[in-house]
């Protein structure tokens, strides 16, 4: 075009028009290309090239790929491929473009149709889009039952990394990758593909429908895998996000199938996934009817091919997991259904447990989902009968936390255990030897400190000490459904003692005075060196004092082991699953002795 000239006035305008695309450039986000009909390989997330101006307009560059989006000298939005860089953007060329002016307006808010390159000519194509971002799950599953099953399992993001303009997820294994090809299509590959920083089409497995900018679960169509020589198309061969643990609540019936179900990696039922109980003899599987269901081992036996089971949800699920499903729960009960609205599938676990041995002990114990309460989009547990409570912070981290003074003003309290490690959406319980907790004024690593949704508490504790306080000697047996101060209670059987912890965070054997404090107090005849920080009375590592006259006194005689019948089955309930015949069987009434004389332990 002509030069400006004039006065001043116009050189101030030059020098303005000069600054505006720098300042376009500053103003440039990333972009994600979806292309689904065709020219699939121009698809995927593009990057403002840093300082790079094509006639007057930022330049995006296809991340880890070879495409450019770019602003033609005929005033249009254009994806092209090396050669017009090659040609300083001088151009018109491309294999997708917006017939639109765009007249600075950036590509994500353009409107107008796009058009792209089919044989020799260009045509209209309403389904490309030009979008701020789409969603990259971090976890994503493969199933592929009939080979090769090395690569079935999890993948996980590679933060950061891209090929051809995609996400790259590599298998929990290490030696398998998740990719876009060159050819726009999805492919697992190994370490030749990795060799060839993924500019390549190298693989066993891939998508038989190219891409188009979609991430691997979203797009449909046949995959296809090598079998020795020649690759055929397998239906079985699904991608999906990796389901989520599920918590699954059941307080008035069938309790033996309450808790923490783990995805099956390598299988699914009818089309679905399945989760199966920690305890290895529930699962929970999409059943024939297209009903979620629990079952057991019968319905297993049946490959899941069936609808047999003790608890399921009435309304056919129509492809929601089953923490989504709105509806009734129903479980069997003698030898009919009834509706339970107590029963509840979550991803969110209703109790934690949180153990920490080494020190911060008060912060043990068990902790309560706080319904309807989140912070920094995470949900909140509250110890029970505690001040303190887990959540999330603002930097995506899990933190214990908990005000003395104002209870509710537990977030601007400083966190007194946290974990180093952002959790990216998965719950405390799923986080592994990564937590820290305040000593003095300095964090330091605690790798026993554990948050689990499971809590082992034998049935049954056998208690010996020789050397005095011989009353308190015997068999103790859990009390099913009470707590004191969080933490489990036994209770002597043909006696009038109960072992519970006391306030000070100790494990104390007390009698009727303890009980009638509803244990709200650290009274008693023997107790723990150590406050146990949520270690089961028969595994402290510490030794017991007993009193002697008027003082306490070490006595390494003193020895608290459990059931070794009971412990296999106890380890894997909780409160309100421990195992019917200890229900059933009760405990026996205690003698009404005069109430022994009990001292505060210091």
């Amino acid at each position: 075009g002509p030069r400006p000239t004039g006065q001043p006035r116009d050189l101030a305008r030059v020098a303005h028009v000069q600054r505006a695309p720098s300042e376009r450039a500053r103003m440039a986000k990333v972009v994600h290309v979806l292309s689904p009909n065709g020219q699939h390989k121009c698809a995927g997330e593009y990057t403002p090239v840093d300082g790079e101006l094509a006639n007057g307009q930022p330049v995006w560059q296809q991340a880890g790929g070879s495409f450019w989006l770019y602003s033609g000298i005929n005033g249009m939005w254009i994806i092209g491929a090396q050669d017009v860089k090659e040609k300083g953007f001088q151009c018109n060329h491309g294999n997708l473009f917006c017939r639109t002016l765009h007249s600075g307006t950036m590509p994500a808010k353009v409107n107008g149709s796009w058009h792209r390159l089919d044989g020799d000519d260009f045509v209209e194509d309403e389904d490309i889009t030009i979008v701020a971002s789409i969603s990259k799950p971090f976890s994503l599953r493969l199933v592929s039952p009939n080979g090769p099953q090395r690569c079935a399992g999890e993948y996980q993001i590679l933060g950061g990394e891209m090929a051809n303009g995609m996400p790259i997820w590599r298998h929990r294994g290490g030696k398998l990758w998740l990719y876009a090809g060159i050819n726009g299509t999805w492919i697992v590959g190994g370490t030749d593909a990795k060799e060839k920083n993924f500019k390549c089409n190298k693989g066993v497995i891939y998508s038989k429908r190219a891409h188009g900018g979609l991430t691997p679960e979203r797009v449909s169509g046949v995959w296809v895998r090598l079998d020795e020589n020649e690759f055929q198309e397998d239906l079985d061969i699904k991608v999906g996000i990796k389901p989520a643990p599920l918590y699954l609540e059941a307080p008035r019936g069938q309790q033996r199938c309450a808790g923490e179900y783990i995805p099956v990696v390598d299988k699914m039922a009818n089309g679905y996934p399945i989760w199966e109980h920690i305890g290895g003899k529930c699962w929970i599987y999409s059943g024939t009817n297209g009903m979620w269901i629990v079952g057991g081992g019968d319905a297993k036996a049946k490959n899941f091919q069936c609808t047999r089971g003790v608890i399921y949800c009435k309304t056919p699920h129509g492809g929601l997991m089953p923490e989504k499903l709105v509806g009734s729960w129903l479980r069997l009960e003698g030898e009919s259904f009834r509706a339970d609205a107590t029963i509840s599938v979550s991803v969110k676990p209703a109790m934690v447990y949180l153990i920490t041995p080494s020190g911060q002990q008060k912060c043990s114990g068990e902790y309560r989902l706080v319904a309807g309460e989140s912070v920094n989009g995470q949900p909140v547990w509250k110890q029970k009968k505690g001040i303190f409570r887990i959540y999330s912070s603002r930097s995506g981290c899990w933190q214990v936390a908990g005000n003395e003074k104002v209870e509710h003003d537990f977030k601007d309290a400083e966190s007194i255990i946290r974990c180093e490690v952002p959790h990216e959406g998965m719950m405390p319980d799923k986080v592994r030897r990564a937590w820290r907790r305040l000593d003095g004024e300095e964090y330091v690593d605690d790798p026993p400190i554990l948050v689990s949704t499971v809590l082992y508490k034998p049935a049954k504790l056998h208690v010996k000490t020789p050397n005095g306080q011989q009353r308190c000697a015997g068999e103790y047996v859990l009390v099913a459904g009470n707590t004191a101060n969080g933490q489990p209670l036994w209770r002597q059987m043909g006696g009038k003692y109960w072992l519970y912890s006391g306030t000070n965070g100790m494990w104390i054997f007390g009698s009727n005075g303890a009980k009638e404090k509803s244990f709200e107090c650290s009274r008693g005849v023997i107790y723990s060196n150590h406050p146990h920080g949520g270690v089961m009375p028969d595994k402290l590592q510490s030794l017991w004092l007993r009193l002697d006259g008027e003082a306490f006194h070490e006595d390494a005689a003193i020895i608290v082991g459990a059931d070794h019948g009971t412990r296999k089955r106890g380890a894997a309930a909780i409160e309100r699953d421990e195992p019917d015949s200890i229900r059933k069987r009760g405990v026996p009434a205690i003698a009404p002795d005069e109430p022994e004389p009990v001292k505060v332990v210091a």
